[in-house]
């Protein structure tokens, strides 16, 4: 029996995301339905111990993998040294695969510097299990689809894998994988605020078939579902097996069919699930009607967020992002007036933004009904659509110097390009959003009002810290 040992790693990014590995899940329960007894699969999230190495290296001894997954994001590249180095001094000879969005996009970094045997580009059930199935069998890996991997020197990358079509021959997210208990006390997920404190979030659909200039492209542009009955299905069965009460919808794409988002929410009406929902994305907000809002509502949903990203309509273009902004603050409108909590995000600094651009952005939130707003510098990531703007823009800026981790520098891009403060633009903006006004009008509409007064200070704090 081959032995697979997935790794989270632990980063040392303050308040960042700590969350169910859902990616990690969905692999895990893919190759257990594939490859039934031919595989044991353990998993370790250093993100929850204390003592990271000691964990890790007493893993190591006690499990001796065949395998070693690893799953990153961008900003958690700064632990693969010491990670790698570990693996390599205490299981030397287990084969080290990365995944995500990290090792899709650098998978020529990752493999030039030895960190890997292998990387798998983009969506990884099919391809992992192929890499398995062939390890176990003995056969020649080098024709998968979908892997990167060094040749005597030279770094391979073959052809993608077909984007897996029907999602319900996924099984459900492997929660036996994870005590899923452990993840609640930590109050870092991405919508914010709860209105339970058993909480997971949850995907009905892949990919998105918008063309927005920032994003990076790992599931494809055509949006692939989920049917209405698995998604609710396992809803019920996080519900009744694992007590959860709150779940955060983070599709790309959720409303684009409204037909089948009408269809999920009648449904968990039907049932007579007593839940909370909300959504930390999923939702195009100008798609929405007020039937869909108010149906969201019946269905349990307490709290919308809108992606806005900017008021100008130049960069909206621009970005390809092309809302309907007046549509938008109307859905707000009605959303706030309906009890909902609404969320705006808003990015800063897009590449030839002016001043008076940036300014109107944060306008548009002061002045909108929304309860809560984020505001992040923009960076353009390499091999995106906004990178190649910014490089036409700024011939003569060392675009070698932008780390992937930027994102949670004090001195933005914007402010190297251009020389204006942009952190003290953004602390400026959270000020002025968040009036006394508007937080008493949130503690008016949150049911557990403690829990979301500390997190507010704690954000505040975060703020003023810049």
């Amino acid at each position: 029996m081959l032995k697979l040992l997935f790794i989270k790693p632990d980063h040392d990014i303050i308040n960042q995301l700590l969350d169910v590995p859902l990616g990690i899940l969905y692999l895990s329960s893919y190759l257990k339905k594939n490859l039934n007894q031919k595989i044991d699969i353990h998993f370790l999230d250093l993100r929850l111990v204390k003592n990271k190495n000691e964990a890790l290296v007493s893993k190591l001894k006690e499990y001796s993998p065949d395998i070693i997954g690893i799953s990153l994001l961008a900003f958690e590249k700064s632990c693969l040294p010491d990670l790698v180095n570990i693996i390599h001094e205490h299981s030397p000879d287990s084969k080290i695969v990365m995944g995500g969005p990290y090792p899709t996009y650098y998978y020529e970094e990752i493999l030039t510097k030895d960190y890997a045997d292998l990387v798998i580009i983009g969506e990884g059930e099919q391809v992992l299990l192929n890499l398995v199935d062939c390890w176990i069998e003995g056969r020649d890996i080098r024709d998968i689809k979908g892997i990167a991997y060094n040749d005597a020197g030279s770094v391979i990358c073959n052809d993608k894998e077909a984007f897996i079509e029907d999602l319900d021959s996924i099984p459900f997210p492997d929660y036996t994988l994870i005590d899923i208990k452990s993840y609640w006390g930590y109050h870092k997920h991405m919508n914010g605020i709860l209105a339970a404190k058993t909480y997971t979030h949850i995907m009905s659909s892949r990919a998105c078939p918008y063309k927005c200039i920032f994003c990076h492209n790992m599931f494809g542009k055509k949006l692939r579902k989920r049917s209405p009955e698995n998604f609710v299905d396992e809803i019920v069965m996080l519900h009744d097996q694992y007590g959860v009460k709150e779940f955060h919808i983070v599709d790309d794409a959720f409303n684009v069919d409204r037909k089948r988002m009408h269809e999920i929410l009648n449904r968990i009406i039907e049932k007579g699930l007593k839940i909370k929902i909300a959504f930390p994305n999923a939702l195009k907000g100008d798609l929405l009607t007020q039937e869909d809002i108010l149906l969201l509502k019946n269905a349990g949903t307490y709290m919308i967020t809108f992606a806005i990203e900017t008021a100008s309509e130049r960069i909206q273009k621009q970005i390809r992002k092309n809302l309907d902004i007046q549509k938008i603050v109307q859905n707000i409108e009605f959303a706030s007036k309906i009890g909902l909590v609404t969320k705006g995000y808003f990015m800063l600094g897009f590449p030839g933004e002016s001043i008076s651009e940036l300014k109107s952005t944060v306008d548009l939130a002061i002045n909108s009904k929304l309860d809560l707003a984020a505001f992040w510098a923009v960076v353009p990531f390499e091999k995106t659509d906004l990178r190649s703007l910014a490089e036409d823009l700024y011939s003569d800026f060392d675009f070698s110097a932008i780390e992937v981790d930027d994102y949670f520098c004090k001195k933005s891009f914007y402010e190297q390009v251009t020389g204006f403060n942009l952190n003290l633009f953004h602390i400026s903006a959270n000020l002025s959003f968040f009036s006394l006004k508007r937080l008493v009008k949130l503690f008016l509409k949150v049911e557990r009002k403690g829990y979301v007064f500390m997190r507010c200070l704690k954000s505040g704090w975060m703020i003023l810290k810049g």
